[in-house]
């Protein structure tokens, strides 16, 4: 959806009090003013590449939010959805040649939308309470708070707060009951993924080898750098929005379905904003184990950190790994 077709007809404009819908959101008009429109914020923005609406854009959200305050643009449903969908990578903010605090603004228009009532769902986690065992597992993975206990002490749930909730989506692959989920389109369940592993295998028999790329380190440098000819390579390449998705059903899935191996390529531990490669490396290690015991060669699974400005390195350990694995073959089914 453009920008355009989400501004609404003349005749609805001054019909709401901008001053109690934004109260937080008031304050960024300076710094709204000081946008340039120059572009860099959407360059490795994950939703832009996943369909290339202007309004998908941290531009196009400044945008909208700015039509928003000074009363030029009617809220509703449409335009909170997309305020509420971001991965918050800041990789719109660090880009910003312009100064502007991108998220910073999206997170009090999230607020102002929600106190005028509009609650949709964007990139945020929502808990299905018929499933959900309150075993509190996600509670400890939520780097955010953006979840707690709510109710009373006999008939507790978990709340999710849709200002905090960063869509990291660390919690879903930690989920034992599979309750927690977000909505799909942007290409980061576990059902899109397991889709993607089946459509790379099915597609070409030639790709044995499946690696999983962190979007918030990785991937940008690889699409800046000199040597992107990674992308090109018969291996199949899965962006997840972080290492810590990538759970261990997924990686099964994957030899299931007909791959050698599987890379995990992640933040290096000091710099994901998540801690979701520490999670990945504790639960590999457990899948190690559990693949040993099958008769497996734990080698066939590998997690390897990487920064932005390391697209050469990973290239290099891609083909590493897709050596070793092509010299121990296929997995014996027998």
């Amino acid at each position: 959806m453009s920008v355009k077709s989400i501004f609404n007809k003349k005749s609805d404009i001054k019909s709401y009090n901008t001053n109690i819908i934004f109260k937080r959101t008031n304050k960024w008009e300076n710094e709204l003013n000081k946008c340039i429109r120059c572009g860099y914020c959407y360059e490795l923005c994950p939703l832009f590449k996943s369909f290339n609406w202007e309004s998908d854009t941290p531009r196009g959200k400044l945008l909208l939010i700015y039509g928003m305050i000074t009363g030029d643009i009617k809220p509703s449903k449409e335009i909170a959805e997309k305020i509420f969908q971001c991965f918050y990578c800041l990789k719109c903010s660090d880009n910003c040649s312009a100064g502007v605090p991108v998220t910073e603004i999206l997170t009090d228009a999230r607020a102002d939308l929600l106190d005028a009532g509009f609650d949709v769902d964007g990139t945020i986690v929502k808990i299905d309470e018929d499933l959900c065992s309150v075993c509190g597992i996600c509670l400890s993975v939520c780097k955010y708070d953006a979840l707690s206990l709510d109710g009373t002490e006999n008939n507790q749930k978990i709340k999710v707060d849709k200002v905090e909730c960063k869509g990291c989506g660390l919690c879903v692959a930690a989920c034992p009951s599979g309750s927690i989920s977000q909505k799909e389109g942007f290409e980061i369940t576990l059902p899109e993924m397991h889709k993607k592993v089946q459509d790379i295998l099915k597609e070409d028999v030639n790709k044995k080898v499946i690696i999983f790329c962190c979007n918030w380190a990785l991937f940008p440098g690889m699409q800046l750098s000199d040597t992107t000819t990674v992308v090109k390579m018969p291996y199949g390449l899965i962006v997840t929005m972080c290492s810590g998705r990538v759970t261990p059903e997924l990686i099964l899935d994957a030899f299931e379905e007909g791959a050698w191996g599987v890379m995990i390529a992640g933040c290096p531990p000091d710099e994901c904003d998540h801690n979701g490669n520490y999670k990945a490396r504790r639960r590999l290690l457990l899948l190690q184990n559990f693949l040993k015991e099958m008769n497996v060669d734990p080698e066939r699974v590998r997690l390897e950190w990487f920064s932005s400005n390391e697209s050469v390195k990973l290239r290099k350990s891609i083909e590493d790994f897709a050596q070793m694995v092509n010299q121990l073959g296929s997995i014996d089914r027998d």
